[in-house]
């Protein structure tokens, strides 16, 4: 496996955020947007869910604490009806059964509480990206082995019989 040297082009990823306080979802926006993400923001998991079924996105950040819908039951509808987009729990609670409820219900990648450092936010997210690109190149190729191993058996099963109607001919 070679390791990709290219540097991060972050303009080629689109990024979620969904949370309640205005003011969050600003500093999420500006922080991203400065580093080349494209940034959706929601202020509800059903807005997000709405947005989702429009604009197909990498990884969504939510918050946990929501009115209405929180970020487990956001989380786990994305890890449904999206696999494919990474999920990250962003929060100042410090639940920790809220934590384990969001990682085995919504198959998060990372939990990280607020405030956060950008630094470090922005590193887990590439992280998460760098990891959905593998795991969708994993799925990717697969199923194409499913598909060559399928065609395979079909002219293993073609040659035989034509080896057993050549032989009857004989």
């Amino acid at each position: 496996m070679s390791i990709n040297h290219e540097p991060f082009d972050a303009s080629q990823y689109k990024v979620l955020c969904v949370d309640d306080e205005p003011n969050i979802l600003s500093a999420l926006r500006r922080m991203l947007s400065l580093e080349g993400f494209e940034v959706f923001t929601a202020e509800s998991g059903v807005l997000a869910l709405d947005l989702l079924t429009r604009e197909s996105v990498n990884i969504i950040i939510s918050d946990m604490q929501m009115p209405g819908m929180n970020g487990t039951e956001l989380l786990e509808k994305v890890s449904q009806q999206w696999p494919q987009t990474m999920r990250l729990m962003l929060t100042g609670a410090s639940d920790v059964s809220g934590a384990i409820d969001a990682i085995n219900k919504g198959a998060i990648y990372r939990y990280v509480a607020k405030p956060w450092n950008d630094g470090e936010l922005l590193s887990t997210i590439k992280s998460a990206i760098a990891f959905g690109t593998l795991a969708n190149e994993h799925d990717r190729l697969e199923a194409l082995a499913g598909a060559q191993k399928e065609s395979l058996n079909e002219m293993v099963d073609t040659l035989e019989s034509r080896v057993q109607e050549r032989t009857k001919d004989l």
